[in-house]
C-alpha cells in the first residue's frame, strides 16, 4: 500500500525539479533577459517554497492530522460540552505529588455560553498568599464556580447556602481543551504519530511552549497531548505546568491529566442547568 504522505513528498520534489528545467529550457531558447528571469525566478519559488515544506511538515504521519483535529475538537453549536478529567501534580522542589480528585466542567455552546465547574486540581486564590510549599502540595476541597465565558464576573459557591462574586476574577482556563485549540490554531502544536498511553493507541501531538513566558520564568519545556486517533477526542496531558504568583518567583509544577469523559450533550432543560451555578444552588444568597 502506498504511503500518501510520501507520495506527497515525491510529487512536490519532482514537480520542483519539473519546473527548474522548463525554466532552463526557455532560457535556452529565449533571447529576451525579462522573460528569462521571471521563469527562473518562477523555478527557485517553487524549490524554496518545497524546501520550506519539507523541512516543517512532520512527514511521518497526516499533514491533515492537525487540522482535522482542530475541527474535530471545536465544539458544534446547540450542545453543552462536558469534560471530566484526573490530574496528578508533583512538585520536584518540594518532593510532593498529589493525585486530586476529578474535575468537571459544563459549558453551554450557545452564547451567552454559560459555564459551570467543579475544580479540584487548583488551589483558591486565597491560598496565593501562603507559602511556596503549601500551593505546590495543595489538596483541598477545591472550587465550584460558575459564569459566562469572557464577562467580568465569576460566581463561587461557598457550602452551605452562599454565591460569592470572586475577587480576584478566575482568569484560569475553564476549558482545558480549549488551551489545545489555540494552540493548533497558533501553529505551535505538532503530530507526533501513534504511541501507547495506559495499554491504548493514541495520536500524540506536542505543543511547543510560548517563548513570551519566560521573562515570568515559565517552564520552557513541551507540553504532550494525547487524542483519540479517529474521533480525536482528548485521551490525557502531561508536561510542565505551574502556578504564576505575581510578584514572586513561579511555581513549576509536573502534571498529568486523563480525561474520563469528553462528550457533547444535548441542550436540553436539564443539561442546562448544569451550566448554571444560580440553578444548582436556587437557594443560595449573593449577587
Amino acid at each position: 500500500m502506498s504511503d500518501p504522505v510520501s507520495d506527497l513528498k515525491r510529487e512536490l520534489i519532482a514537480a520542483a525539479e519539473r519546473q527548474q528545467r522548463h525554466a532552463a529550457a526557455h532560457a535556452h531558447r529565449r533571447r529576451h533577459l525579462g522573460r528569462n528571469r521571471l521563469l527562473l525566478a518562477a523555478a527557485l519559488l517553487v524549490i524554496a517554497a518545497t524546501a520550506s515544506l519539507l523541512a516543517s511538515a512532520p512527514w511521518d504521519s497526516s499533514p491533515s492530522f492537525l487540522a482535522r483535529a482542530e475541527a474535530a475538537l471545536r465544539p458544534p453549536a446547540g450542545v453543552v460540552l462536558h469534560q471530566q478529567w484526573a490530574a496528578t501534580t508533583t512538585a520536584a522542589e518540594f518532593g510532593c505529588t498529589v493525585r486530586h480528585r476529578p474535575s468537571e466542567i459544563w459549558i453551554d455552546q450557545t452564547p451567552p455560553h454559560r459555564y459551570r465547574v467543579l475544580l479540584s486540581d487548583s488551589p483558591p486564590p486565597k491560598l496565593l498568599n501562603a507559602g511556596r510549599r503549601a500551593l505546590a502540595c495543595w489538596n483541598g476541597e477545591g472550587l465550584e464556580l460558575g459564569g459566562v465565558l469572557n464577562s467580568r464576573e465569576t460566581l463561587e459557591f461557598v457550602s452551605p447556602d452562599e454565591l460569592r462574586s470572586m475577587k480576584p476574577r478566575f482568569v484560569a482556563p475553564v476549558d482545558p481543551v480549549a488551551d489545545l485549540r489555540r494552540s493548533l490554531d497558533a501553529g505551535t502544536a505538532h503530530d507526533e504519530g501513534t504511541t501507547k498511553l495506559d495499554g491504548r493507541t493514541v495520536q500524540r501531538i506536542r505543543v511547543d511552549p510560548d517563548p513570551g513566558c519566560a521573562a515570568r520564568g515559565c517552564p520552557q519545556r513541551p507540553l504532550y497531548w494525547y487524542v483519540d486517533p479517529k474521533t480525536f477526542h482528548p485521551v490525557g496531558m502531561e508536561g510542565p505546568a505551574g502556578i504564576d504568583i505575581p510578584g514572586r518567583r513561579f511555581l513549576e509544577l509536573h502534571v498529568v491529566v486523563r480525561f474520563l469523559a469528553y462528550e457533547y450533550l444535548p441542550r436540553t432543560a436539564a443539561n442546562l442547568a448544569l451550566t448554571d451555578i444560580r440553578a444548582q444552588h436556587p437557594n443560595a444568597t449573593g449577587p
